[in-house]
């Protein structure tokens, strides 16, 4: 029998994110998959900003931009007339170095996860197929298979099922995954599309149900449409399928020149009870999948990675106990309920097939939609949500914030982005944050409010010797005159966290806000960390 700390089960995405964070942080572990290579269908295409921020830890994001495209926008059209545009540049964020979604083949986005686990001196082992996963209250044991018909019995502490919707790791404990299938059939290919559009993002809606068309590289764009019933169960879906759906739905003149790839299915919303039981952990599609509006799911995946990493990381160094695996399913459960609850009514607001709902939407959304998107705010926001930016534990039990915090930014938050100026130039701040562990920034707050240099030091030491396993960076409203202390360019950083006077925050490895107050409130974050 052989061991591992951890065994990953299942290499797509979300598989291969968590490999990539416990390759981190130093974790024995074994990632194994039944494929005997990876596939090279498109599959996924959208990669969100909060998605590229946590890929970004492992400097792979030139290769990825090189294979991808940045999406600028959005264009919404009904019975081909224009509803409304959205222009992501515009929406300026301003804490995000990664403003505008990648459109990205999930074939490339795979293959450049699994180079940068080779940088580690890691393989995807395959194909080798997990026939059989137990456990108990001391550990699991996994029964794995190659195609020539060897066995192995691997022995580990933790299994995490990364292993999609048909997960044998979720199949064998007794959670449930309740939800439903979508009624209608869908079609899908990525063709090569000369239009006279911009290469935007195209929602299409009419009477003729409803039309995707996403942006990809060069000339490929990824058309999805329902299925018209009058087809038939048994017609494989054509071009032809494709050219009757844009006539009737999209805008302009169009030519599909050819396709690499065109497909049916079905849609499923469920989610899992528990994304834990015991021993057994469960992440992305074997936990949670919806319809693929917005482009939620393998993001929404990959980020339940991240998430669990650091925190098998922690448990697995004796630095925490079991127990606080719990804390994955309290923060990401919550999210992942969100994405089905809301993701559900979305699609079938633009998918359906009823008459009557069908001449409510068709008639009232070029009147609501444009209401809606008014203001460059009321934009940013709906569009945070879609970006995953917006995600927050603040519910968590492992987060907190100073009982005189009165700062818009709440332990549980994603830590803003925004440029700094050290010795070797202007940098972002989420550069410091790519280490393994945890992250005491210390804010010396601006004018009036602004802390000496020996003071910020003082607090500093105290905080060195009561949570030695942060690394502490120092953000000055002026120059820096020592090593680990950076200006804030513009004081934009002191904005975003909120501090006028003086303040600290205690940052995740996920990039989360574990604590954040004033200066003034150390003593009860030490008393917090040590509880």
């Amino acid at each position: 029998m052989s061991a591992t700390d951890i065994l990953i089960i299942g290499a797509g995405p979300t598989g291969l994110m968590l490999a990539l964070e416990l390759a981190l942080q130093g974790i024995t572990f074994r990632i194994v998959d039944s494929a005997p290579r990876r596939p090279e269908q498109s599959r996924a295409v959208i990669l969100h900003s909060r998605t590229l921020e946590l890929i970004s830890r492992h400097k792979i994001m030139d290769e990825l931009f090189q294979l991808g495209k940045e999406n600028m926008g959005m264009r919404m059209y009904t019975n081909q007339k224009f509803v409304f545009g959205l222009d992501f540049q515009d929406l300026d964020y301003g804490d995000t170095q990664f403003g505008t979604p990648l459109m990205i083949s999930q074939a490339e986005t795979e293959r450049v996860l699994d180079k940068a686990l080779s940088g580690y001196g890691l393989t995807v082992e395959r194909p080798l197929k997990a026939e059989r996963v137990e456990q108990d209250d001391d550990g699991a044991t996994a029964w794995l298979r190659s195609p020539d018909g060897n066995e192995e019995k691997v022995s580990c502490k933790y299994v995490v099922g990364c292993d999609g919707s048909h997960s044998i790791v979720r199949k064998s404990t007794g959670l449930k995954f309740e939800g439903g299938v979508y009624p209608q059939e869908f079609i899908l290919a990525d063709v090569r599309l000369k239009w006279d559009q911009p290469s935007l993002m195209h929602v299409n809606l009419g009477a003729g149900g409803f039309l995707m068309c996403l942006p990809l590289e060069n000339d490929t764009f990824r058309l999805s449409c329902s299925r018209p019933r009058e087809w038939g169960k048994d017609t494989e879906p054509k071009i032809e399928h494709f050219k009757m759906a844009m006539d009737s739905l999209a805008p302009g003149n169009f030519e599909i020149l050819s396709s690499t790839w065109i497909t049916r299915f079905r849609l499923h919303h469920r989610i899992v009870d528990n994304y834990r039981d015991r021993k057994f952990l469960l992440a992305g599609d074997s936990a949670h999948i919806h319809s693929p509006l917005g482009g939620q799911g393998m993001n929404a995946g990959m980020q339940d990675s991240v998430n669990l990493g650091w925190k098998l990381a922690l448990v697995l160094r004796g630095e925490e106990t079991d127990a606080f695996l719990d804390t994955y399913n309290q923060e990401r459960h919550r999210v992942g309920t969100h994405l089905v609850q809301t993701t559900d009514r979305a699609f079938e607001f633009v998918s359906t097939a009823n008459p009557f709902l069908l001449f409510l939407r068709n008639t009232l959304l070029p009147w609501i939609a444009p209401w809606l998107m008014r203001s460059k705010e009321a934009r940013a926001r709906r569009f945070r949500f879609l970006s995953q930016l917006g995600v927050r534990y603040r519910h968590s039990s492992i987060v907190s914030s100073a009982s005189t915090w009165m700062g818009t930014l709440k332990g549980g938050d994603r830590a803003p982005d925004g440029k700094i100026n050290g010795e070797t130039g202007v940098k972002n701040l989420h550069e410091l944050f790519q280490g393994p562990g945890h992250h005491l920034i210390l804010f010396s707050g601006v004018g009036f409010g602004t802390m000496a240099d020996e003071d910020l030091d003082k607090v500093a030491d105290t905080l060195k010797h009561s949570i030695p396993a942060a690394k502490i960076h120092k953000i000055l409203d002026r120059e820096p005159n020592f090593m680990g202390s950076y200006t804030d360019v513009d004081g934009a950083l002191h904005k975003l966290y909120g501090f006028g006077g003086s303040g600290v925050v205690l940052v995740r490895p996920d990039g989360y806000i574990k604590f954040i107050g004033n200066t003034d409130s150390i003593e009860e974050l030490e008393r917090w960390t040590k509880a």
